[in-house]
């Protein structure tokens, strides 16, 4: 998700990435880390199974179909990982609710042993936790949670997110909160967010604001996105823009789905441009292969009509134009 229509919630969500984001890295962020070695970020996804029924989520009509990430095959990418220069960012989610890996916190612990990134992220809508799961979240290694509420109200969160389940969720995230204070720790940083839709009020929008501010540790109001149109009945309410430009996060991104397919995007839901699989190949060559070098192509190109998936796209908007400075980097596109 990027930045929403309204300016008063555009904070600060990491320094490395555009303000009201935690998709788009800053510019000069991007400009002194990106190399051919190996991704800045990676959004890796241990399941996409989910517990909810979001009306806004593509997930379920997937080609991939529904599974959980084999462990020798994670491990193999912490290990290649912990190669090279620290990851700005580990994601652990992608289009399911990563706690419904049975080995999930086992992830999470190993990839903090190997030190492979700054800062270890994870999106949750935090149903399934419960005080055994609170606790090991506390010592897992986590840094950084966004927990997708997305509502203030109960009806709102039943009419997206298919079940009556606001108040477990909102229960559970200040259970996590109590037992972090009382413990004296100061992370897993917590982030309460709710997305801009355009039929929710801008009365629950600041109800949300005001029931969170003060008791997470951030408050994050984020637009909306509609999967570049695989959802029909969502009207875009993230940044847009009228000029079109190259999609940076090609150069500094790569998705790991559950079954080891590679993809450029973390809007690609459905695999559409596939770049490699990491259980026959490494995440090195797949960076610098010539699927992945086609799909950087063809955004300095212009051909951003090339692929479904980029065609009504809006993600890419809050990083800015970098074609010329993209253009001189050819080492990443021929």
């Amino acid at each position: 998700m990027g930045r929403g229509p309204t300016k008063k919630y555009h904070k600060v969500l990491n320094k490395d990435y555009v303000e009201g984001t935690l998709t788009c890295l800053k510019p000069s962020t991007i400009k002194r880390n990106i190399s051919i070695d190996f991704p800045n970020v990676l959004n890796i996804e241990p399941t996409n199974r989910c517990d909810l029924k979001c009306v806004y989520c593509p997930r379920d009509r997937a080609s991939k179909g529904i599974g959980l990430m084999d462990w020798g095959l994670y491990t193999r990418i912490i290990d290649e990982a912990s190669l090279y220069k620290r990851l700005i960012m580990l994601n652990f989610h992608k289009d399911g609710e990563s706690f419904l890996h049975p080995r999930f916190i086992d992830m999470v612990r190993y990839a903090k042993k190997k030190d492979v990134a700054t800062t270890i992220h994870i999106n949750t809508n935090a149903l399934s936790w419960t005080d055994e799961v609170i606790d090991e979240i506390l010592y897992s290694g986590i840094d950084d949670i966004t927990v997708s509420l997305d509502a203030a109200w109960p009806e709102t969160y039943k009419k997206h997110k298919g079940a009556d389940c606001l108040l477990k969720a909102e229960k559970n995230v200040r259970l996590f909160l109590e037992k972090r204070r009382k413990r004296g720790l100061g992370r897993p940083f917590i982030r309460a967010k709710i997305m801009e839709f355009e039929e929710v009020s801008k009365e629950e929008i600041g109800n949300f604001f005001d029931k969170w501010n003060g008791i997470a540790d951030f408050v994050q109001v984020s637009g909306i996105h509609n999967w570049s149109g695989a959802i029909k009945d969502i009207k875009i309410t993230d940044e847009s823009s009228s000029l079109r430009y190259p999609c940076v996060i090609m150069w500094y991104a790569l998705v790991i789905n559950w079954n080891g397919e590679a993809t450029v995007c973390s809007v690609d839901w459905n695999t559409e441009i596939k770049v490699g699989n990491v259980n026959n190949t490494s995440i090195h060559e797949i960076w610098n292969s010539d699927d992945i070098k086609s799909a950087r192509r063809s955004q300095i190109n212009r051909e951003y009509f090339k692929y479904n998936v980029c065609k009504d796209c809006v993600v890419w908007v809050s990083i800015g134009d970098l074609t010329d400075w993209l253009s001189k980097k050819k080492e990443f596109y021929t």
